[in-house]
C-alpha cells in the first residue's frame, strides 16, 4: 500500500509539472478552451468579403501607402490544401494551374464591383522550376526603392526537381523553398524578376521581413522539411530565424522557436516574431554578429500568424482564438470557416499597449484570417487568409455606439 501511494504521488507531481510547465497554456491559449469570443458586431467596422477566384488564399499582403495599392500574394484554397510545406502536404499536382499570382488593389477606389479595381502583376524573366513560370506564394515582403520602384522578396515554395527538370518526391525531401525578387514599377502591371535566393540555412521560409539594401530576416516554421522530428515541432520546437545580410552568408539568428510565423521589422527597427502555437510575440534587436538577442516578449493571449506595420508604426496581428477550428479549414476550405481575431500592438514610452481591434465569432464576414493591413488614411483592415476562398475589407464605422 505504501508503495502503491508514493507512485501515486509521483505520478501526481508529474502530472502537475506537466500541467503547469506545457498542458495549460496548449488547452487555453492554444486550444482556445474557454476563451470568450466576440461577435463583430461590437467592433466600430462594417466588413464585407471581396469574393472572386483570384483572391482564394491569400496569405499576406503589403500596403503601399504612398501610391495607394495594396499587393496580396494568393495561391489558391484548394492548391494551399495539396502543397503547402508547414503542414506536410506535397501534392505537387494539386498546385494550382497557371501557379500563385501576385494580385494588386486599388485601395482608394472600390469601383462599382466593390473589388477595387483587382488585377494581377504578371512576373516577367521567371522560368519556374520546370520552366513553367509557375510561383508558389507564402509571405513576402517590400522596398520601395525609388519614386517609381518597388523591390518584391518573395518566398516561393517551389517543387524539388532533378538536373532534368523532373519533379522529385517532395514528401521525402521537401519543397525547394526560394527567395524570388522583383522589381515593379509602380503603375504598372508587370513586376521583372531579378534574381533567385537559395540557401540552406532557408529550408521552411514562412515569413520575411526587408531590412533594407537586400538584405532581411525570415522564419523557418520548423526545424527540417520532412521527417519524424518535424512532428514535434509544435510541443518541443525547432523553428528559428535566419537572418540574410546583403554581402555573406546566412546565419541561424535564433536558438529553438516554436513555429515562428509572420515576423516583421517595426519602424524602430527591431524584429518581432510571433508563434502559431504560443501566444508570444519576441521583441529582437540584429546584433553585430547577425544573431538576434530577445530584448522583450509581449502575450497576445492566443496563437499569431502574420505581423504587419501601418504607417503609424503600429502592428497589426492576426490572431487564431479557435486554433483546430482553423486546421478543420484544410479539410473543406471552400464551405468550412473559423473565427477570426485582429489585435494591435503599440509601442509607448511606458511599454507595449495591446488592444483587440475586430474579431468575429460566428464568422460573418471573415474566416480564418492569417493577415490584417491597416490602411491610416482610409482607416480601413484589409484582411487575407492562407486557406480561404476571399479576402475581407473592414471600413471604420463611426456612428457605431
Amino acid at each position: 500500500m505504501a508503495s502503491l501511494l508514493r507512485n501515486i504521488g509521483i505520478v501526481t507531481v508529474l502530472f502537475g509539472i506537466l500541467y503547469q510547465s506545457w498542458l495549460k497554456d496548449f488547452l487555453f491559449i492554444t486550444v482556445g478552451i474557454n476563451r470568450v469570443i466576440q461577435p463583430i458586431e461590437d467592433f466600430p467596422f462594417n466588413c464585407r468579403r471581396l469574393q472572386h477566384e483570384q483572391l482564394e488564399g491569400c496569405e499576406d499582403l503589403w500596403l503601399d501607402d504612398e501610391a495607394r495599392v495594396l499587393y496580396a500574394a494568393c495561391s489558391g484554397s484548394i492548391s494551399r490544401t495539396k502543397w503547402n510545406q508547414g503542414m506536410s502536404k506535397f501534392d505537387v499536382n494539386g498546385r494550382r494551374p497557371g501557379g500563385s499570382q501576385l494580385m494588386a488593389l486599388n485601395v482608394d477606389s472600390p469601383g462599382s464591383d466593390g473589388l477595387f479595381g483587382l488585377h494581377p502583376i504578371k512576373p516577367v524573366g521567371y522560368t519556374g522550376a520546370i520552366g513553367d513560370e509557375r510561383l508558389d506564394l507564402v509571405g513576402f515582403d517590400a522596398d520601395i526603392i525609388d519614386d517609381s520602384t518597388v523591390r518584391f522578396y518573395l518566398i516561393n515554395q517551389r517543387p524539388p526537381v532533378n538536373a532534368e527538370k523532373k519533379y522529385l518526391d517532395a514528401s521525402k525531401v521537401g519543397a525547394n523553398a526560394t527567395i524570388d525578387i522583383f522589381d515593379l514599377k509602380r503603375g504598372e502591371s508587370k513586376m521583372q524578376h531579378v534574381k533567385t535566393f537559395y540557401h540552406d540555412a532557408v529550408y521552411s521560409p514562412n515569413g520575411i521581413a526587408s531590412l533594407g539594401g537586400g538584405a532581411f530576416v525570415t522564419s523557418n516554421d520548423h526545424s527540417t522539411k520532412v521527417g519524424l522530428r518535424k512532428e514535434f515541432d509544435m510541443l518541443i520546437g525547432g523553428g528559428n530565424v535566419v537572418h540574410c545580410p546583403k554581402d555573406g552568408a546566412c546565419v541561424r539568428a535564433t536558438g529553438s522557436l516554436i513555429f515562428p510565423n509572420g515576423l516583421a521589422r517595426g519602424s524602430d527597427g527591431l524584429i518581432y516574431v510571433p508563434s502559431s502555437i504560443q501566444d508570444i510575440v519576441r521583441v529582437m534587436e540584429i546584433q553585430q554578429d547577425g544573431t538576434l538577442k530577445e530584448v522583450d516578449t509581449i502575450r497576445l493571449g492566443m496563437p499569431l500568424d502574420n505581423l504587419t506595420v501601418d504607417a503609424n508604426g503600429d502592428i497589426f496581428a492576426a490572431g487564431f482564438p479557435k486554433l483546430l477550428a482553423v486546421l478543420e479549414t484544410i479539410k473543406d476550405p471552400m464551405t468550412t470557416t473559423a473565427p477570426s481575431t485582429v489585435l494591435k500592438i503599440k509601442k509607448t514610452k511606458d511599454g507595449y499597449e495591446t488592444s483587440k481591434i475586430v474579431e468575429d465569432r460566428d464568422m460573418k464576414f471573415l474566416s480564418g484570417v492569417t493577415t490584417a493591413r491597416h490602411d491610416v488614411k482610409t482607416g480601413r483592415i484589409f484582411l487575407g487568409a492562407a486557406i480561404t476562398p476571399f479576402m475581407a475589407v473592414c471600413d471604420p464605422n463611426e456612428t457605431h455606439p
